[in-house]
């Protein structure tokens, strides 16, 4: 069986990937096409960062239970983040779209993801380079 130190190695391996994927599509003009993609690169990259904060901080000790609230709360109270509040306001764009279909939602969580997502995401990985 592996260590947490090796699964918070593949996650944050995965993580940056997910995050370089999101940065190539941001990049891209606009269409619905790119759009859905946007969306769909958002929630894998959400969906690694918070697994990634859950195997670092196993890894440090942590007996934070695999709940993303709990692992939010513990990321920002070990100093892995800076704002929870703002974890869970992308997890709430994330739970927008990741059940069904809506243009006027998807819009919406495009241009949040563009705008604070992306920056927070980026601050993610530059604290999980120093670790």
């Amino acid at each position: 069986m592996d260590t947490f130190r090796e699964r918070f190695e593949l996650t944050r391996k995965q993580y940056f990937r997910a995050l370089d994927r999101l940065h190539e599509v941001v990049a891209l003009d606009q269409t619905d096409i790119i759009r859905d993609s946007l969306i769909q690169r958002f929630e894998f990259t959400y969906e690694l960062a918070w697994k990634c904060m859950f195997n670092w901080l196993r890894n440090q000790g942590e007996n934070t239970p695999e709940m993303q609230r709990a692992i939010l709360q513990a990321a920002f109270r070990c100093g892995l983040i800076a704002d929870p509040q703002i974890w869970e306001q992308i997890k709430e764009q994330r739970n927008q779209t990741s059940h069904t279909y809506n243009e006027a939602t998807a819009v919406t969580v495009d241009a949040y993801v563009r705008t604070h997502a992306l920056a927070v995401f980026d601050a993610l990985r530059d604290k999980l380079q120093t670790l």
